[in-house]
């Protein structure tokens, strides 16, 4: 059965148990990647040196948010095009990313290079933490560009469907990284610079997989490979979706800006490198979500375009649920076994009871994020991008900002990690609302057809 039948015609509950796996394994490469570059930083370098990545950490979620921009604005379009047989957008989607990712790449190079210790110090660094952070992040951003390409053409690989072999791929670039990372730190001895050059290597080996895979003709549609042009029939949409995927790691970024400002206030060193960690590790547990809602993107982006609305909606809902089940274990496991999750990448180190409780705060509203990440995916997947910004710009600028800045007035530090409660909570509410009136309306549309 051809890729694109299997999508619009297999049953649901077995699509997504085929979909789903290599899925969640794909999109666990970055955070398994970030997991893993602090758990070598922590054991070789110690918490200093553990603290200037974590401010770091922020801005190297830059490079994320483009190659999402673009990754996700052209596999939209792509599923789209693959469901309403649209040859001439799938011919040139690939040399118009490849082209959108050089120059976005430049441009955040450029700025990331310059001006990387004055943002390490507007986020909190002070002194040695200063220095390391800004040595950490200009080497990073000297791999922008193999980054955002390499994640991009992951993303269009998965939109036609192909998600084991977009998995394939990731594992092998995260196996390098994991390879690398200790060779550089330790063996090398090149300091915090090793772990950035691991991930530029690793990239590296990710872009050339790419590349070969396009190349080899092994897409599932026809791609011309001279077609290296910005053609503004496709560059608007890409850009017009893509910009709320973007905004979704902006506001991410910013989110974290904020919040490490504010422990740089009320905590130390120690504060920045625990929070650190807790962001690692809240990242990692959401893994299933990111998972899922990757691998519905194809499903509802296909039978979007050839008009199935029925099949999107049963799309969403099935693949809602396995998410949210995955998650709550995942969130269970970290809750049950705090101080062995924190050790790993804090050896030697002894947890207070806030710590403790400050980690299972923050994780406790895990089990809410499987909603968010499907609603906003299912907007991006069927061009309504509009919707997708404004839901992300509720949960980060209009609840997150001034719910954490007025908690620790009274509560101090606890108070940061307490606001994702309060701030999920009001956005579940919000997407579910904006869901129900999406499908109602699809519902009046089929009734009249």
């Amino acid at each position: 059965m051809a890729l694109r039948e299997e999508i619009r015609t297999e049953n649901m509950w077995r699509l997504m148990a085929k979909l789903t796996p290599v899925a969640v394994l794909a999109m666990s490469i970055n955070s398994i990647n970030t997991f893993v570059d602090a758990l070598f930083i922590g054991q070789f370098l110690g918490e200093k040196a553990l603290a200037a990545v974590s401010l770091a950490f922020p801005l190297s979620f830059l490079a994320n948010s483009f190659a999402a921009m673009l990754g996700v604005g052209g596999a939209s379009l792509l599923s789209i095009a693959i469901g309403a047989k649209d040859m001439d957008t799938q011919r040139k989607m690939f040399g118009t990313i490849v082209v959108l990712s050089v120059i976005v790449s430049l441009l955040l190079t450029l700025v990331g290079w310059i001006f990387a210790p004055q943002m390490i110090a507007a986020i909190g660094g002070k002194g040695e933490v200063l220095e390391l952070g800004t040595l950490y992040y200009r080497t990073l951003v000297l791999g922008a560009f193999l980054q955002i390409f390499a994640v991009a053409l992951n993303m269009l690989v998965r939109a036609e469907g192909k998600i084991a072999t977009a998995m394939i791929m990731a594992s092998i670039a995260m196996i390098a990284n994991m390879i690398l990372n200790p060779i550089f730190i330790g063996y090398l001895d090149m300091g915090i610079a090793g772990a950035a050059y691991a991930t530029i290597l690793a990239m590296l080996l990710f872009s050339i997989m790419s590349l070969w895979y396009f190349f080899t003709k092994r897409t599932s549609y026809e791609v011309d490979l001279n077609y290296f042009k910005l053609d503004k029939k496709l560059v608007r949409p890409v850009l017009t979706v893509g910009i709320s995927a973007m905004m979704l790691q902006v506001m991410f970024v910013v989110q974290q800006i904020v919040v490490f400002r504010l422990i740089a206030v009320y905590g130390d060193d120690w504060d920045i490198a625990f929070m650190g960690v807790c962001y690692r590790v809240l990242i990692l547990m959401l893994v299933p979500g990111f998972g899922f809602a990757s691998a519905m993107q194809p499903v509802s982006g296909i039978n979007f375009g050839a008009k199935d609305y029925g099949r999107v909606k049963e799309a969403f809902w099935i693949f809602t649920i396995g998410s949210t089940i995955l998650t709550s274990i995942l969130l269970l496991l970290f809750e049950l076994f705090p101080t062995s999750v924190l050790s790993l990448m804090l050896p030697g180190s002894t947890f207070t009871a806030e710590d403790i409780f400050n980690f299972r705060i923050m994780l406790a509203p895990g089990f809410l994020f499987s909603v968010f990440f499907m609603g906003i995916i299912l907007f991006q997947s069927i061009g309504e991008a509009k919707i997708a910004g404004i839901v992300m710009i509720l949960r980060e600028i209009v609840f997150f900002i001034p719910i954490v800045l007025l908690l620790p007035l009274w509560y101090g530090i606890t108070g940061i990690y307490a606001t994702p409660v309060i701030q999920n909570i009001c956005v579940f509410s919000i997407v579910c609302y904006i869901i129900w009136r999406k499908f109602k309306q699809w519902q009046i549309v089929s009734d009249e057809l």
